[in-house]
């Protein structure tokens, strides 16, 4: 498995095989040995913890695109280059959530109109609030979802159409 990743400092390649990390940064190569994995538990398909033999634990989190790290008193984030790549040319005309949560403010009703970027609707997921914004400069056509309900990942919430 290869994963890409945005760092401040550059582009990060990512290639799993085995107990294996092969890390790529420009030119820099470098492979890790994995540490031998004692317990891991998920909080959530989108986060938990890894207790390795040696009694360290690696605590991990991703919120759309952002994947967090924290490990022996270091944080570390990161945005998956696959993810905004396929974002970026985001035509459909539904906005559907990237994740389950609750929905604790919306913005759209229909005939309301929004600029590429403006915030259409906030969801909550596991007490982060994540802005959920037009992917193009639209009007709303129909609100799918309300405030306050809960939705699952990869629920219709509003129908857009382009302007």
């Amino acid at each position: 498995m290869m994963l890409r990743l945005d760092t401040h400092e550059g582009e990060l390649s990512l290639i799993f095989s085995h107990n294996n990390v092969k890390i790529i940064h420009g030119r820099k190569v470098e492979t890790v040995s994995l540490l031998k994995i004692k317990s891991k538990t998920n909080e959530s398909p989108f986060g938990g913890q890894i207790v390795f033999e040696t009694g360290s634990i690696l605590t991990y989190l991703q919120v759309r695109n952002e994947i967090f790290l924290h490990y022996l008193g270091d944080t570390w984030s990161f945005r998956r280059k696959e993810r905004e790549l396929a974002l970026s040319g985001n035509d459909s005309p539904e906005i559907k959530s990237p994740m389950p949560g609750k929905i604790i403010q919306m913005f759209g009703e229909p005939g309301k109109k929004f600029s590429r970027g403006e915030t259409i609707l906030i969801l909550e997921a596991m007490k982060m609030e994540n802005a959920i914004k037009a992917p193009f400069d639209c009007q709303v056509n129909q609100v799918l979802r309300s405030q306050g309900e809960i939705v699952q990942q990869d629920e219709p919430l509003i129908l857009l159409d382009k302007i």
